[in-house]
This record gives C-alpha cells, sequence and structure tokens, in this order.
C-alpha cells in the first residue's frame, strides 16, 4: 500500500491508510492505548485496542520506526481532527535505548550544553526543528530574491593559500608538503566572479579562529555573500539588500505560521519607506547622549553600541532595522576611503535587533591602488595573484555584502546566544556533534 503522510489522512475518513514514521509517545491504559506517529508533516494519533498489537511495541523506546495500516476516522479532540483505528503495526526498527533527553515533549527541559551534545537527538523536537525550518526559508528565499534581480550563484573554494581577509584570525591547515588557510570570507572569489557575470552571490561556509567563548562567536559561520558591478553609489546596494530582506521576512511569514507560532516569533519591523541609514560619526554622537560614552573614538561600533542604535533607530523611525555608513579608513586592503573625508571608508553595515547583520563595503577596482595597499599592509601580492588577475585585465567599479546566517535566524527567534540558531555550532571548545 502507498505510504500516506500525516496530515494527508484528513482527506481520507473511512479509508484504509499506511502510515509510517517514529514513535514520538506511547500512552498505555490498558484496554485502549494512544500512540503518536511522527512523520516529517506532523503528527498523528493511532488508538491501539488490540492485545496483539500492543505486545509488537513492547520493550520498543521512542524513536522506534513504524509502519502501520489503519483507518481513518475522525477524532475532533486531537489536532488534525482524525485519528488511526484497527492498526496493524509493523516494527521497521527497534529502538532499544532510553533517549538521553525528551525530545518528545513540547520543550526540552535541559541546559543548553547538554541540548547541544545531544543535537542529532535534539534536532527530533518539533520546536527546535522550526528554527531549522525557517533558517531554511531564509535559505531559499535569500537565494531567490538574488536571482530575480539577476545575480548567478556560484561556489567558492574553502582552502586557500592565502588568508583572506587581512588581520582576521585564521585556520592554518597542512595541505601536503605546504601550508594552507580555510576561508575566512569568500571575498576574493565574488569580487573575480563579477568580472564574468557583473553581479554574483554564494552561500559559503566560513571560518575565524575566534578564541572568544561568548554568546556572539563561532569558529564557523555560513555567510551569504553578493557581489555587483557598476555600482555608481553605495544606496544601489542598499535596494538589493533591502529587497533581499523584505523578500526573506514575506517567505517566512508566509511558509512558517506554523514555526513562528511555536516560539511566539516574529520577523523584525520594517519602516514603511527605506530603511534608516546614519554615518558611524553621527551614531557615535546620538550614543555618547544616550549612554555617556565618548564620541571621540575609533569610527566603529561595540556590541552596546548596536544594540543602542537599534532602540534609537526603532524610537525615532519604527524599525528595528537600521544602516550604519563610512566606518574607519583602511578598514582592509579592498575597500575605498571615501574620497570626500580620507579618515572615513566607503562601508556600511546593517543593524537589526542589536547586532550586524549584513557588513559590505565599495571596492577597489584599480590594479595599482591595490598593490599600492597590500604592500602597505605588508601583504604578499604573489600570495594573491590569482585574484590580481581580475584587476589587471579590467573590472568595474563594484560593491558587495555578506550576510550572517546564524545571526539572522537568533534575531528573528530573539535568541541570546547565536549557538541556538546553529544547528552543529563549531566555537573554541565545541567540535562535535
Amino acid at each position: 500500500m502507498k505510504r500516506t503522510l500525516s496530515n494527508e489522512c484528513k482527506n481520507k475518513v473511512g479509508e484504509k491508510v499506511n502510515i509510517k514514521g517514529w514513535m514520538n509517545q506511547l500512552r498505555e491504559l490498558g484496554k485502549i492505548n494512544f500512540l503518536i506517529l511522527r512523520d516529517r508533516r506532523g503528527y498523528i494519533q493511532v488508538v491501539i485496542e488490540d492485545k496483539n498489537q500492543i505486545k509488537k511495541l513492547k520493550d520498543c523506546q521512542i524513536g522506534t520506526v513504524l509502519s502501520i495500516i489503519g483507518k481513518v476516522q475522525k477524532a475532533d479532540q486531537t489536532d488534525l481532527g482524525v485519528e488511526i483505528t484497527e492498526p496493524k503495526i509493523e516494527v521497521i526498527t527497534k529502538a532499544t535505548h532510553t533517549p538521553p533527553i525528551e525530545y518528545n515533549k513540547d520543550e526540552i527541559h535541559a541546559n543548553p550544553d547538554t541540548i547541544l551534545d545531544y543535537r542529532p537527538i535534539a534536532v527530533r523536537n518539533k520546536k527546535l526543528q522550526a528554527v531549522f525550518k525557517v533558517q531554511s526559508t531564509i535559505l531559499k528565499s535569500f537565494r531567490q530574491s538574488l536571482r530575480d534581480q539577476e545575480f548567478v550563484e556560484f561556489r567558492n573554494p574553502v582552502l586557500l593559500e592565502a588568508a583572506s581577509e587581512s588581520g582576521a584570525d585564521v585556520f592554518e591547515v597542512k595541505y601536503f608538503d605546504r601550508k594552507a588557510y580555510l576561508c575566512q570570507s569568500p571575498q576574493i572569489y565574488k569580487q573575480i566572479m563579477i568580472g564574468a557575470y557583473e553581479r554574483a552571490f554564494t552561500i559559503t561556509p566560513v571560518f575565524r579562529a575566534e578564541k572568544h567563548h561568548t554568546s556572539r562567536h563561532l569558529t564557523e559561520l555560513t555567510h551569504m555573500d553578493g557581489e555587483m558591478a557598476f555600482v555608481d553609489d553605495y544606496h544601489q546596494i542598499f535596494e538589493v539588500c533591502e529587497k533581499v530582506v523584505k523578500d526573506v521576512f514575506n517567505a517566512i511569514n508566509t511558509e512558517n505560521k506554523k514555526e513562528l507560532k511555536l516560539w511566539k516569533a516574529t520577523t523584525p519591523k520594517l519602516p514603511k519607506g527605506k530603511i534608516p541609514e546614519i554615518k558611524i560619526k553621527d551614531a557615535l554622537e546620538i550614543i555618547e547622549k544616550r549612554m555617556g560614552k565618548s564620541a571621540k573614538r575609533k569610527l566603529d561600533l561595540e556590541p552596546e553600541d548596536e544594540r543602542e542604535l537599534c532602540k534609537w533607530a526603532q524610537d525615532k523611525y519604527g524599525s528595528e532595522l537600521l544602516w550604519v555608513t563610512h566606518f574607519f579608513k583602511d578598514k582592509n586592503f579592498y575597500t575605498w576611503n571615501d574620497p570626500e573625508n580620507s579618515e572615513e571608508s566607503l562601508s556600511y553595515d546593517l543593524l537589526c535587533r542589536g547586532i550586524e547583520w549584513l557588513s559590505g563595503t565599495v571596492r577597489i577596482e584599480k590594479y595599482e591602488k591595490l598593490i599600492e595597499n597590500m604592500k602597505k599592509l605588508g601583504l604578499d601580492e604573489e600570495n594573491y595573484s590569482g585574484y590580481l588577475q581580475a584587476f589587471k585585465y579590467g573590472m568595474p567599479p563594484e560593491a558587495g555584502f555578506s550576510f550572517g546566517l546564524e545571526r539572522m535566524t537568533q534575531k528573528i527567534f530573539d535568541f541570546g546566544n547565536i549557538r541556538q540558531a546553529t544547528l552543529f555550532p563549531r566555537d573554541v571548545e565545541r567540535l562535535s556533534p
């Protein structure tokens, strides 16, 4: 008999069906027993009255994989409005070990480290699954939004001959008889690819040798990066990114209503018009007034500054998102300083709910200027020979951006720790499961 999924049973009242899935719960009450079966669509109740059928589940633990043929009957007291009666049960895979955590409850009542230690089991919990279903929607809608805007997706390598970001912590790995480095950013590759496509994007793991063990830091992250040629003004990038954000939020609100409801979560509030923006020097003055911190410091933000600026944007503009622009000069070797103010760079961050979601800059497209900057920073241009090829043979004005998948997920659910928004987190202490 062809398999029927749990939510399809609503349309098969009175019919015999074959359902398959995991035993999520079993209540043995004597004459009548109730089994909850989980499949990819949800949960369905099975009523077992035949003693011979209940015997088949003897010594079976939660997680046992079953095939059940039974009759669909109306049952107003269940979430689906139907249940399975007169079941014939087949045990496909018997689980004989008691789960180390009670993942089959509405919530897993265990400390965060325990949940992470048993992540392969914990992800069977419907509330935890909801987080990563939303994350899946972010990935899908990010891709679709950029494709709709004529961006072409490519895959970048994660093993590199030289560090991709000057000054950032990098993982060194043994590569046969020489050294290699794990990619800290797809930066050099997305720049190369606009020479082919004008508009390119990638979704990729990146690696940072972060020695900090905080609620913000991971050693492996997922970056969703885009790059765009023929940029006359960085506001063209803002238009692209704002469409991406709106498309992602619309997709989540359409496809993940149940998942959001489980967590009482909401997508961040957008303004009616464009997302507001502010130069960092002006932002620091606002922080000085609101927090008493000195505005006479490096044109950069600390975590508490990001939180305060987001509160200010919500108070002033009714927006949970805010662009902050013109960070400190000489940000890296590939970013232009502002021609109107040499103390600032043509750079920007998108803040949301107290944390940076996106960073980006206007890139240097001039070969000679890149060589000059590399020399200033002591970078060996031989290590970047492939990257420099693209600029030696002609590149247009360009700019780009990088979203952090885990940070987006974290703030949609308003989690206090980024690990809650990471399926299998890697940090200074954790390398498994």
